[in-house]
């Protein structure tokens, strides 16, 4: 039995699927309390234990997470996060600005992306100029996928896997280790020694939830998410089975 747990912005879904029934037998969604489009990570974490609950705590094998991609996790000095998150388009003159000092073509290059407004480093490009005090208290930062594998799994930090390490733009593609062209680009005077997750391989689990395995968590953009919930979590779910055998 396999838990494939999907985080969009408005709600989580948690789906229990059967890897001998090859189906979904149990599916429960909770949706996020928002405020002003902002929601807190600690919403996410509480959808799923409420989720887990109604599903009755079952005995399961692994646990999968999925989750949007396209957000920034602000943790303080004890990994708590210290900002809700926003899913928009703020940071599109960054993204605008992160290419003209760099070529796309140095961007696509380096890092595996061009830059756009739902990227890690425009966003923290965006933190960085719009609100200073909270830039300056922040010690590190994640996507939501990666922040909510890494809490299932018990980690005082966060870990990403090289897939997911893409969606940030601040990695070589070469090695996956942070640039440090680009972090002195958004913040010169910053410590980056320990400001982004640690990359760890997608295949060996990061951790353990209620007793049950835990990976790396993935961008829920690699699903169709135009099919029914318990499609979803059945695709979720059959690609961190793949990571079992």
């Amino acid at each position: 039995m396999i838990v494939a747990i999907d985080v969009s912005f408005a709600s989580t879904t948690v789906g229990v699927f059967d890897d001998v029934r090859r189906d979904v037998v149990d599916v429960v969604s909770i949706d996020h309390a928002l405020d002003n489009d902002e929601v807190s990570p600690l919403e996410w974490l509480r959808a799923v234990d409420e989720a887990w609950t109604r599903l009755g705590s079952p005995v399961v094998n692994a646990v999968g997470v999925a989750a949007f991609g396209s957000g920034l996790v602000v943790l303080d000095s004890v990994g708590r996060p210290a900002r809700a998150v926003w899913d928009d388009d703020r940071s599109e003159p960054d993204a605008g600005w992160c290419r003209k000092k760099l070529a796309p073509e140095w961007w696509e290059s380096e890092t595996g992306i061009i830059p756009e407004s739902r990227h890690a480093v425009t966003k923290m490009s965006w933190l960085h100029r719009s609100e200073v005090e909270v830039w300056n208290a922040a010690a590190s930062f994640a996507l939501p996928f990666d922040f909510v594998a890494s809490r299932l799994a018990g980690l005082d930090g966060v870990v990403t896997s090289s897939a997911g390490s893409i969606a940030y733009g601040l990695y070589r593609s070469s090695d996956r280790t942070a640039h440090s062209d680009i972090t002195t680009l958004i913040d010169s005077d910053r410590d980056w020694s320990d400001a982004l997750p640690r990359v760890v391989s997608s295949t060996s689990p990061i951790g353990r939830w209620n007793g049950a395995v835990v990976f790396a968590g993935i961008d829920r953009d690699r699903f169709s998410t135009s099919g029914t919930k318990p499609q979803v979590v059945r695709d979720i779910a059959m690609h961190f089975e793949s990571l079992l055998t």
